[in-house]
C-alpha cells in the first residue's frame, strides 16, 4: 500500500513539471482576426505561432507542453506594434489596450510580469525626464551656471534608475528579468585599480574587466538565450573586449563554451555563433578562418554538435580538410612534384625553384592562370607593386605559380610581359597545390614571412600595399 502511494506521488510530481501553457489575452481595441506569437532568440525575433482571435481582442495561447522561459511577443496582424511579456509562469491572463501597451497592461496569475511592467512604467517615466534634461543641457553653453545644476539632476535620475534595478535584483531573485538585468550590468573595476593611471595600471584594469566580464551571467538559466540582451553582450565580447587576433580568440572561446555546457540551447548558440562569425559575410576577415577551423575540429567533428545533420556535417568536414594546410600562423607547405626527390617547381626552362630557399623578408606565393580574365587584370598590378618595393630596396620576392593545364599560352604571355620574379608552373597538377593552398579560384595570394610562415592570404594587389607596409615596418623594428 505504501509502495503504491509513493508511486502515485512520484507520478503526480512528474506530471506537474509539464502541465502545458495557457495564456489568455483580452486587449481593448484589437480588432485583428489573428496575431502572431513571437519570441526572442539571440539577436532575432522569430514567429512561433499564428493565433486566431475572436475579432474583439480576445484570444488564448495554449499547448500541452510548457513554453521555454524567455521574453515573448504578441505581434499584431500588420506587424506594426506588439506587446512583450515574460514566460516563466505557464498559466496567466493579460488585459491591455492598443492605445498604450505599457501603462494599460495588467496581469493576473503572473507575479513575474506584474513586476516587469512596474519596471516598464517606472523606466518610461524616468526616461522622459532624462531626455528632457539632456535636451535642455544640450542647448546651454558650457559656462552657463544652470548647466551644472541640470547635470546634477540628470546624475540623480541615473542613480535612481540604477538603485531601482539593484533593488529589483535583490527582491526578485527568481524573476527572469533579474537574469536580464544582471547581464546588462557593467563590470565594476575596484577603486584601487582605477587610481593607477599608468600604462601598467590600465593593463591591469583591462585584465580585470576581461576576467570578470561574464561573472553575472547565469549560464544555467534557459531564459538567457530568449532575451535581446545575451547576443549583444556576446557580440561586444568578441568585437571589443578580447584581443583582436585570430590566434588568440579560440583561447577565450573555450572557457565560454564550457560555462554553457548543460544548457543545451545556449551551448548550441555560442558554439554556432563563434564558429561561423568570421567565416563569411560582412564580418569575414583575412586569416580568421582559423577560428572556424579550430571550432569545427573541437566541437563539430568530435560529436558535440548533435544538432547538425549529416549533410551539413560533411560540408564542415570538407572545409576543415581544405583549410588544414592553409592557415595563417602556420608553416607554408613547400611544394614538390609527385615522384621527385627534390622540393620545388620548375620554370619553363626546366630549372627547379625551391620555395624554402628564397631569401626574402616577404615572399608572395601567387597562384594564377594566364587564361583567367581576372588574373590578367591583377597580375600586372602585383608586378607594379613588386617593382616598387624592389626599387626601394625592400627584401621581397614573388613565387608565381601558373596552374593552367597547357603551357604554350603561358609561355607566350611571359614573353610579352617579362615578369622578373620567380615564374614556375604545374601543368600536370602533380604538386597537390590545390590541397595544400585551398585553391578553388584564381588568382590567389599567400604572403609569407622570412621563416615561410603564412601571415596573410587572399588579398588582391589593391589591398596588399597597406598590409605589406605594416610587415616591412615590423621587420625594421625587429632589426632595431
Amino acid at each position: 500500500m505504501k509502495f503504491k502511494l509513493l508511486f502515485l506521488v512520484i507520478l503526480i510530481s512528474k506530471l506537474g513539471f509539464t502541465q502545458g501553457h495557457e495564456i489568455k489575452f483580452d486587449i481593448k481595441h484589437l480588432n485583428d482576426s489573428m496575431v502572431f506569437l513571437a519570441r526572442y532568440y539571440g539577436d532575432n525575433k522569430y514567429i512561433k505561432d499564428t493565433i486566431v482571435t475572436d475579432g474583439k481582442g480576445k484570444f488564448t495561447i495554449k499547448g500541452k507542453e510548457d513554453l521555454p522561459c524567455g521574453i515573448y511577443l504578441v505581434v499584431r496582424q500588420n506587424r506594426g506594434s506588439y506587446i512583450e511579456f515574460l514566460v516563466h509562469d505557464q498559466k496567466f491572463s493579460v488585459q491591455s489596450d492598443t492605445s498604450d501597451f505599457i501603462t494599460k497592461t495588467k496581469f493576473k496569475g503572473s507575479e513575474s510580469n506584474t513586476k516587469l511592467y512596474e519596471y516598464f512604467n517606472f523606466s518610461s517615466k524616468l526616461n522622459k525626464e532624462r531626455i528632457a534634461l539632456s535636451d535642455e543641457i544640450k542647448d546651454l553653453d558650457e559656462k552657463d551656471s544652470k548647466r551644472e545644476a541640470l547635470m546634477q539632476k540628470l546624475e540623480k535620475l541615473n542613480k535612481e534608475m540604477d538603485d531601482y534595478v539593484d533593488n529589483f535584483i535583490k527582491n526578485n531573485p527568481n524573476n527572469p528579468m533579474t537574469v536580464v538585468f544582471n547581464m546588462q550590468k557593467e563590470v565594476e573595476i575596484p577603486e584601487e585599480l582605477k587610481k593607477d593611471l599608468s600604462n601598467e595600471g590600465k593593463e591591469k584594469q583591462y585584465r580585470y574587466y576581461l576576467n570578470h566580464y561574464w561573472d553575472l551571467v547565469d549560464f544555467k538559466s534557459e531564459c538567457v538565450i530568449r532575451t535581446p540582451v545575451f547576443h549583444s553582450k556576446l557580440q561586444r565580447y568578441f568585437d571589443q573586449v578580447i584581443p583582436q587576433h585570430y590566434d588568440s580568440v579560440f583561447r577565450y572561446i573555450q572557457p565560454l563554451v564550457e560555462k554553457s555546457r548543460g544548457n543545451e540551447e545556449l551551448f548550441k548558440y555560442i558554439v554556432n555563433y563563434a564558429t561561423f562569425k568570421w567565416e563569411s559575410g560582412k564580418e569575414k576577415r583575412m586569416c580568421w578562418d582559423k577560428v572556424f577551423y579550430l571550432m569545427a575540429k573541437n566541437y563539430y567533428l568530435n560529436g558535440d554538435a548533435t544538432w547538425v545533420d549529416e549533410v551539413k556535417m560533411a560540408k564542415i568536414k570538407s572545409r576543415v580538410d581544405d583549410l588544414q594546410y592553409a592557415l595563417c600562423g602556420e608553416q607554408a607547405v613547400n611544394l614538390k612534384m609527385r615522384g621527385q626527390n627534390q622540393f620545388g617547381l620548375y620554370d619553363t626552362l626546366g630549372k627547379l625553384h625551391n620555395l624554402n630557399n628564397i631569401k626574402a623578408d616577404v615572399t608572395i606565393v601567387w597562384f594564377w592562370d594566364s587564361d583567367c580574365g581576372h588574373c590578367k587584370k591583377q597580375t600586372p598590378k602585383l608586378y607594379e607593386l613588386y617593382e616598387k618595393y624592389k626599387k626601394e630596396g625592400k627584401s621581397i620576392e614573388v613565387y608565381s605559380v601558373n596552374i593552367e593545364t597547357e603551357s604554350d599560352g603561358y609561355k607566350k604571355y611571359l614573353k610579352e610581359n617579362k615578369y622578373k620574379w620567380i615564374n614556375v608552373q604545374d601543368t600536370m597538377h602533380l604538386s597537390g597545390f590545390r590541397k595544400y593552398y585551398d585553391i578553388y579560384s584564381t588568382p590567389v595570394s599567400y604572403i609569407l614571412d622570412k621563416n615561410k610562415k603564412i601571415v596573410g592570404k587572399r588579398i588582391d594587389p589593391e589591398g596588399m600595399e597597406k598590409f605589406l607596409e605594416l610587415l616591412f615596418k615590423e621587420e625594421e623594428e625587429d632589426i632595431k
